[in-house]
């Protein structure tokens, strides 16, 4: 792993601390706003490891919506990091990756499924899985439901 990656991510997480520990997100957001040049520079794929591991880290953090580190995730291909939201779902649900997420349907079902992206039965049942889930912290829940009104189909 890259050395100045690493050192990135150790402020990073000593930010997601502090933020935790004065009840301030705004200690993490300012860092990783900090760092998001710097982000850019290395490996897309090291980059969303080491995203997803802080998040999951501090899953009762706001990092911003879609925060710096959502923009940094979204400027690429959805088929690029969807996967990886889904697995870090799976390891610890967390707002923000759900938040994240859930931006993504906002395409139509036939450019989903032209990019090979999950269908909507799947993050229906995605957000039955995160509602369960033994570690899901406090408010995610509420949000999982919030996401599953937000994506009914309209009448």
């Amino acid at each position: 792993m890259n050395t100045a990656l690493n050192s990135i991510f150790t402020t990073l997480a000593e930010a997601a601390e502090q933020s935790r520990a004065q009840g301030d997100k705004w200690i993490v957001i300012d860092c990783a706003y900090q760092h998001l040049d710097a982000l850019r520079l290395h490996d897309y794929p090291q980059v969303l490891e080491q995203i997803l591991a802080l998040v999951e880290t501090y899953p009762e953090l706001d990092y911003g919506g879609p925060g710096p580190f959502g923009m940094l995730i979204e400027a690429q291909a959805i088929a690029a990091y969807e996967g990886a939201l889904l697995a870090s779902l799976a390891r610890q649900p967390s707002c923000q990756v759900l938040g994240w997420l859930s931006r993504t349907m906002q395409l139509e079902d036939a450019e989903r499924n032209a990019l090979g992206l999950i269908s909507r039965a799947r993050f229906a049942q995605l957000l039955e899985d995160v509602q369960v889930h033994p570690s899901v912290p406090e408010g995610c829940v509420d949000f999982a439901q919030f996401c599953q009104e937000d994506d009914q189909p309209e009448t």
